[in-house]
């Protein structure tokens, strides 16, 4: 069985990220997650800095797609989570520039080589720094990248 098209996209964010091979964020910390959330955070705390993937709510606009064709945007949430001990200067640069090559990475393009159903990609960013996180002593930002993709529609028996 063929891994789902969620899956493969999810995939190709994630190698799309360990390709900007980031400073100071190694590839095996650029991880997949089944959901985003405070326990998960928590668990990362030995690991960070990291970036964590994870599926959000899909849309399926009802007046998208073609006659044998469904358009399916899959949100895909992309968290860029570091240690930072509500420290207002150390390390912001580097975080922001991480922040800005992954918007860049995906903004306005298609995913690929995995998700071959992929129309077009858009960023919708999300808070710069999360200010709960903060009080929390994480420095965590986040992006949406809504990963439009093109599937084939099941024909009725």
């Amino acid at each position: 069985m063929a891994d789902s098209v969620l899956y493969r996209a999810l995939s190709d964010v994630q190698s799309t990220i360990q390709g900007l091979s980031l400073s100071g964020i190694s590839s095996g910390n650029v991880l997949l997650l089944k959901s985003l959330n405070d326990r998960a955070l928590q668990s990362l705390a030995s690991t960070l800095p990291a970036i964590v993937i994870a599926p959000l709510q899909e849309e399926m606009p009802r007046d998208a797609g073609l006659n044998d064709r469904d358009d399916i945007t899959y949100n895909i949430a992309v968290a860029i989570v570091a240690a930072d001990n509500q420290n207002q200067a150390v390390n912001y640069a580097l975080e922001l520039n991480w922040r800005e090559n992954c918007r860049r990475a995906f903004h306005a393009k298609a995913l690929g080589p995995l998700t071959t159903e992929s129309v077009v990609c858009w960023v919708r960013p999300q808070a710069v720094i999360h200010p709960d996180a903060w009080y929390a002593n994480l420095f965590l930002s986040m992006l949406v990248v809504q990963a439009i993709c093109r599937e084939v529609r099941t024909q009725a028996s």
